[in-house]
């Protein structure tokens, strides 16, 4: 078996691959993802609050629903890389990359020998499905996401260092990368759009697999999701995520609360 199956089919069938952010402490939540359909999801172990435990939970419940999970970690620690992988994680997106020696370093970690210095064990959970030992490493070595996150001014400088590193995608991170550029989170800022712009273009002519986050815009005349991913799919992005479990709920229950107060006057 392969953790990317659904990744590698939707990529082959419609030319990109369609995720959501998990931020709530919950295999359920992870589970019912995957089998809403989602290509992969997401798991951020940046800014939620579960450990190293409650991803690991989550990565078995996106397998039992059909799906892969890659995890966002907060830096480019190595141990913190392998230990997740060995968890069974599909790739691994890294916060705030900023050089491309770091993003060399992500590589290594991720890779096992002689291309990288990942640590070799014969029994991993990561190995689960696979025939054998051998058959997950070269999977592993082929087929993991190594994606990082280009969301400062440095990173902007060395953006194609970064990119020729060997890692296999990059997502803009407009938000913070806007703080950076000093526009306090407008990421419609025309300067950090143009910043945006050059991220994502290099990455497509580079062969790296563009991933972005697209949240989905609500009120009168706002795109629709497969608006969005049109938009995405035509600019050259292979991953787009939509949202987050947290955005999801909120609107989701909005959406009840506004139908009870036109109907009901709640």
């Amino acid at each position: 078996m392969s953790h990317t199956k659904r990744i590698d089919q939707a990529l082959q069938t419609r030319g990109f691959a369609v995720g959501t952010f998990i931020s709530f402490n919950s295999p359920d939540v992870a589970e019912f993802a995957g089998h809403a359909g989602f290509d992969f999801i997401l798991l951020d172990a940046e800014h939620s609050t579960f450990a190293f435990e409650g991803s690991v939970e989550m990565i078995r419940a996106a397998a039992a629903g059909g799906t892969a999970a890659v995890v966002r970690l907060p830096s480019s620690e190595h141990s913190g890389i392998t230990k997740i992988l060995d968890a069974g994680a599909a790739g691994v997106l890294i916060a705030n990359v900023r050089t491309g020696e770091e993003a060399r370093r992500i590589v290594q970690a991720a890779k096992y020998g002689p291309a990288g210095k990942r640590g070799y064990s014969p029994s991993l959970r990561a190995m689960d499905g696979f025939k054998n030992n051998k058959e997950y490493r070269e999977w592993s070595d082929n087929n993991l996401l190594i994606w990082v996150i280009i969301e400062s001014e440095e990173a902007l400088e060395n953006i194609e260092d970064i990119l020729d590193s060997g890692i296999t995608g990059i997502m803009p991170g407009p938000y913070d990368l806007s703080m950076a550029m000093g526009y306090e989170g407008d990421t419609t800022h025309p300067e950090v759009v143009k910043a945006l712009d050059r991220v994502s273009d290099l990455a497509v002519k580079k062969g790296v697999d563009l991933a972005v986050f697209s949240e989905v815009p609500e009120g009168e005349g706002a795109l629709t999701p497969y608006e969005i991913a049109d938009s995405w799919k035509n600019r050259g992005a292979r991953f787009i995520h939509f949202s987050t479990d947290r955005m999801i709920m909120a609107s989701g229950y909005r959406r009840i609360l506004d139908g009870l107060k036109e109907s009901q006057g709640v």
